[in-house]
């Protein structure tokens, strides 16, 4: 959550659905949707470390949030090693935290 209050308080808040501008999408039978303004796009920076080097280094990137659940995503596009195109959102939680939780309190 500390990269969100980050983004929240530097990043650029973009619409990313109609719901967001104030104006309704209707559904088939002509209601508002719960989805509508569901997720929101935030533009903002990140900060790496690199281990081997012992350096530090800020990324700009395009953030993802949805509102619902409270997830957080961030936009990456790449070559892979296979010279093919990948273009994704990847998750901002480590899965390592919770083994690392898990070991402290004495689970294996």
């Amino acid at each position: 959550m500390r990269i969100l209050a980050c983004l929240l308080l530097s990043g650029l808040l973009l619409p990313a659905a109609a719901g967001a501008t104030g104006k309704g999408v209707a559904g088939r039978d002509g209601s508002i949707g719960a989805e509508v303004g569901r997720f929101q796009l935030f533009q903002g920076s990140y900060t790496t470390f690199d281990l081997k080097r012992k350096e530090t280094y800020v990324h700009q990137a395009v953030f993802l949030l949805d509102t619902m659940t409270g997830d957080v995503k961030r936009y990456i596009n790449k070559i892979d090693e296979n010279g093919r195109y990948i273009e994704t959102w990847l998750p901002t939680d480590l899965p390592v935290a919770d083994k690392r939780r898990s070991v402290q309190e004495g689970k294996p």
